[in-house]
């Protein structure tokens, strides 16, 4: 394969009115001395996925696929400690560490925190220390609406300038990665002909938005020798009601799939999008019960969309290996299955969103999200009451 690697400018946020200027990075692989039948879009989620093993899967739907395939640093995807994210004790949490060891003038955190860990009434126990995760590039988590953007913009910037590839999309992603893949579909309904689902979440979860308000912790790290770090990614949502960055009703609703959201997806895309998804029959972090009812809303608007369920039996130690989230699901194999399940039945219509122009209308309780597609032009996302 041959990989490219392209920057282009993004979306702002138009949620918060920030005037910050975001751009985008992505990479494709596209095959070598073959012809070219579509475009896989690998959508990383969080953790061990959004490193190396990218490139692996380009590399992998290239040779065994004839398949261009896109993987896109979309927002704040650089948030957890592996691929880039620093990690920081605010000063409050620290200047308390500072005064019950005594190390008012020590420098080096780690020594503070394995200190008070020793101090404890209970050393046995670990030391539980609040912390924040600083994603790379300055981002921060919007959840959802930004990295799904990014991708939409991605994609569009990728047919003007690689025509070569036809316009026959598979987007496939795990966790929070499926979750994008779905918002895709929604913001962009014309545009995937399948998304391959992998345990993700059917609404956003509130512990990635300002979890610490709701004293929720969305990633732990142990630091020897009996300390444990609960880190949330920095955000400038809050959970207070009134405040100009609440993150109220509608701020969920567009992130979510409500009945009505789906009504204007399905009447936009005529139902396009080809949905396969599976799910541990018990996920403690994306409900499997709410991700149900999602495919059942979907099923009875007349999209094709399945669901499989696994339970321990299931388990096979090479496509399946547990029952946690993820399920250690071989996402190879995964997309394997799911391409043999839906490629006869890809309807043949490579029209995308951006092939012209409409308008699309989220309502939610008090705003509305309009989303304009002007034809070659990126779309533009804007927000009224």
């Amino acid at each position: 394969m041959t990989l490219f690697r392209h920057t282009i400018q993004a979306h702002e946020d138009f949620e918060l009115a920030s005037n910050i200027k975001r751009t985008i990075d992505y990479s494709l692989a596209i095959p070598d001395k073959e012809e070219i039948i579509g475009l896989v879009v690998y959508i990383a989620g969080f953790g061990e996925d959004a490193g190396s093993y990218r490139e692996n899967f380009q590399n992998h739907i290239c040779q065994n696929y004839r398949m261009a395939c896109l993987s896109v640093d979309y927002h704040c995807i650089f948030s957890r400690p592996d691929n880039g994210a620093a990690v920081r004790i605010e000063m409050e949490t620290l200047k308390l560490l500072r005064s019950f060891t005594g190390l008012t003038h020590h420098e080096n955190i780690d020594d503070i925190m394995s200190r008070a860990a020793e101090m404890k009434a209970d050393p046995t126990t670990p030391l539980v220390i609040p912390g924040t995760l600083y994603p790379g590039k300055n981002d921060y988590q919007n959840f959802g609406l930004l990295p799904a953007l990014d991708h939409i913009f991605a994609i569009n910037d990728l047919f003007l300038n690689y025509p070569q590839i036809p316009k026959t999309i598979y987007a496939i992603g795990s966790s929070y990665g499926g979750y994008i893949a779905n918002l895709i579909s929604k913001l962009a309904p014309c545009t995937l002909n399948a998304v391959f689902d992998n345990s993700s979440w059917a609404a956003p979860s509130l512990k990635y938005i300002k979890g610490q308000e709701l004293n929720l912790s969305e990633f732990t790290g142990n630091l020897p020798p009996n300390v444990i770090l609960e880190l949330n990614v920095i955000t400038p949502w809050t959970h207070q009601p009134f405040m100009p960055n609440y993150f109220n009703e509608d701020r969920k609703q567009i992130r979510s799939f409500p009945e009505k959201h789906l009504a204007v997806m399905g009447k936009a895309g005529n139902q396009k999008t080809i949905y396969r998804c599976v799910h541990a029959n018990i996920d403690i972090i994306s409900n499997t019960e709410e991700k149900l009812k999602l495919v059942n809303a979907l099923k009875e608007i007349g999209f094709d969309v399945q669901m499989e369920i696994y339970t321990e039996k299931d388990i096979d130690g090479r496509y399946i290996k547990h029952m946690e989230h993820g399920m250690g699901l071989s996402m190879r194999l995964f997309f394997a299955k799911a391409l043999e399940q839906t490629q006869t039945r890809i309807k043949n219509d490579q029209r995308l969103d951006f092939d012209f122009e409409h308008t699309l209308h989220f309502q939610c309780e008090t705003q509305t999200y309009t989303i304009n597609y002007k034809g070659v032009c990126q779309p533009q996302c804007t927000l009224t009451k």
